[in-house]
C-alpha cells in the first residue's frame, strides 16, 4: 500500500513538472512569435541604403578566433570580406594552430609583420606576431600560442580592436553579406543602451559554398543535421526571442555576437576559467546591467539568419559537443547562483535563470527518473500500462506541438527552407522523443558527470573533411 502511494506521488510529481514545463514552453513560443513579428516588421521598414552611406553608422571590429581551421578559414574570411557594410576591420587570431591555418591566411592575405605597441588589457596568452595584410588594409592577423582557450584568442583580438563595437565570429561560420548591416541597424537606434546583440543562424552542412559565398542552399537530409536545424529554430525563435522581449537573454552565441568594447573593458574581457566563454560573458553582462540599472542597458536577440556554421554530423561528435555545452551551463549557473529569483535581476532572475536550473541542469534527471520510475511501477503492476504509455505520449506530443509552433513562426518570417525540407523537419519532430532526444539526454548526463569530475577543457569534436 505504501509502495503504491509512493509511486502515485512520484507520478503526480513528474506529471506536474512536465505540465509546468509545457505551459512555460508554449508561453515562450507565443511571445517569441510576437517578438519575431515585431523585429521582422522593423527590418522591412529599415532604410538600409541610408544606413550604409550615413556618416553616423558605427564601425565594427570583427574578431575570428581560429585554431586548426584549415577546412573553413578561407571561406569564412572571404564571407567577411564580402560584407555589405561601410566601415569594418577584421582581426583573425590564429590560436596556436598545428595544421595549415596560418599558411592559408598568409597565402590569402600576403602578410607582413606589423610593428605595433599595444596595451594588454585582457588575458590572452603569449602573442608571437601581429601581421597586416598587404592585399586588404582592413585585415590584421594575430599569431599566438594556444593554452588560453577561445577566450584568450578573443581577448588578443580585443587588445588591438580599433572600434567600440566588436563582432565575435566562429572560424567555421559563413556570414550572409547583409548580416552586419541588419544587426547594426538595431544597434544604431539605441547605441547608448544596446550593449550586446545576437541573431539567428543555421547549419552550413550540405550548403554549396564557393569563395565565401553560398552558391546553393541544399540542406543536408542527414537526420542528425536536420534535428540540429530544428533545435536552432526552437532555441532562437521559441526561446531566445521571447527572453529578449524581457531583456532576459541568457546567451549571445559565440558563432555570431556583437558587444560594446567599453563594457567588455570594464568587465575585464572574456574569461578562460570556464569551459566556454559566450554564456558566461552574457550572464556577467546581466550582472553588470543590474549594477547600472539607471542606464537601461539592453541585450537583444534578432530573428534574421545572419550566417551558417558547421554542426556535428555523427552521433559521437554530437555527444561530445553537447557534453561540453552541458558543462558550460552548469558552470555558469553555479557561478551566478545569486541571480535566482533575485528582484535585482528582474526578468532574468525570475524568467530565464529558473528555466536553466529546472530544465537545462535538472531536466535530464527528471526525464530519465520519470521514465525509469514509471517503467518499474508498470513492471511491478503498481501502475498500469495505459498510464505509462499516456505519460510517454504526453512528453512526446508536447515537444511535437512546440516544434510545430516554432516552425510556423519561423516560416512566416524566413524564406529559407523549401516546403519539402519543412515537411521533413515536421516528420522528424514527431519521432524526436524516441531517438534524437535520447542521444541529447545521454550527452547531458555525460556532461554533468564530467563537470562533477572537474573537467573544464574546451574539447572539440572531430570535423567532417571539406572538399
Amino acid at each position: 500500500m505504501i509502495t503504491s502511494q509512493v509511486f502515485y506521488i512520484a507520478f503526480l510529481t513528474f506529471l506536474t513538472y512536465f505540465l509546468l514545463l509545457m505551459i512555460y514552453y508554449f508561453v515562450l513560443a507565443i511571445l517569441g512569435f510576437r517578438e519575431n513579428k515585431k523585429r521582422e516588421r522593423e527590418n522591412q521598414e529599415e532604410n538600409f541604403p541610408f544606413i550604409y552611406f550615413s556618416n553616423l553608422t558605427m564601425p565594427v571590429s570583427l574578431i575570428i578566433p581560429a585554431r586548426n581551421e584549415e577546412g573553413w578559414i578561407r571561406d569564412s574570411l572571404m564571407s567577411l570580406l564580402h560584407l555589405n557594410y561601410p566601415t569594418f576591420e577584421i582581426i583573425v587570431v590564429d590560436d596556436g594552430s598545428t595544421d595549415r591555418t596560418f599558411e592559408i591566411l598568409n597565402e590569402m592575405l600576403d602578410l607582413a609583420a606589423l610593428d605595433l605597441t599595444y596595451a594588454k588589457h585582457y588575458k590572452e596568452g603569449p602573442v608571437i606576431h601581429i601581421l597586416k595584410s598587404r592585399r586588404h588594409s582592413n585585415v590584421t592577423v594575430i599569431h599566438k600560442t594556444g593554452g588560453h582557450k577561445k577566450a584568450g584568442a578573443l581577448n588578443a583580438g580585443l587588445n588591438i580592436a580599433q572600434y567600440n563595437h566588436v563582432c565575435v565570429i566562429d572560424a567555421d561560420t559563413i556570414l550572409e553579406p547583409d548580416a552586419l548591416i541588419k544587426v547594426m541597424a538595431q544597434v544604431n537606434k539605441e547605441p547608448d543602451k544596446v550593449i550586446g546583440i545576437g541573431s539567428s543562424f543555421g547549419l552550413a552542412n550540405g550548403l554549396q559554398i564557393k569563395d565565401g559565398r553560398i552558391i546553393k542552399k541544399s540542406f543536408s537530409l542527414n537526420p542528425l543535421i536536420a534535428y540540429q536545424n530544428l533545435e536552432y529554430i526552437r532555441t532562437f525563435i521559441g526561446n531566445r526571442m521571447a527572453w529578449s522581449r524581457f531583456n532576459a537573454l541568457p546567451i549571445v552565441a559565440g558563432g555570431f555576437g556583437i558587444w560594446r568594447k567599453d563594457v567588455l573593458y570594464e568587465l575585464g574581457g572574456f574569461s578562460a576559467e570556464f569551459t566556454c566563454e559566450d554564456m558566461e560573458i552574457t550572464f556577467r553582462m546581466h550582472d553588470y546591467m543590474a549594477k547600472n540599472k539607471d542606464k537601461n542597458y539592453k541585450i537583444l536577440m534578432l530573428p534574421h539568419y545572419v550566417g551558417w556554421t558547421e554542426g556535428p554530423s555523427h552521433v559521437k561528435s554530437l555527444i561530445q559537443q553537447r557534453d561540453r555545452w552541458q558543462r558550460v551551463i552548469i558552470e555558469t549557473v553555479w557561478k551566478y547562483k545569486y541571480m535566482f529569483c533575485n528582484p535585482k535581476y528582474k526578468g532574468f532572475g525570475f524568467l530565464t535563470y529558473p528555466y536553466f536550473i529546472f530544465y537545462e541542469v535538472l531536466g535530464v534527471f527528471f526525464e530519465t527518473a520519470s521514465i525509469g520510475f514509471l517503467a518499474i511501477g508498470w513492471m511491478l503492476k503498481i501502475l498500469d500500462f495505459n498510464t505509462f504509455l499516456a505519460f510517454l505520449t504526453l512528453m512526446g506530443t508536447t515537444q511535437f506541438l512546440i516544434s510545430l509552433l516554432c516552425i510556423n513562426t519561423f516560416i512566416r518570417g524566413q524564406r529559407i527552407f523549401k516546403t519539402r525540407y519543412v515537411a521533413y523537419l515536421i516528420f522528424l519532430s514527431a519521432i524526436e522523443f524516441f531517438g534524437y532526444r535520447v542521444v541529447i539526454s545521454l550527452a547531458k548526463l555525460f556532461g554533468t558527470y564530467h563537470y562533477l569530475r572537474g573537467v573544464h577543457v574546451y574539447d572539440r569534436y572531430k570535423r567532417a573533411k571539406r572538399h
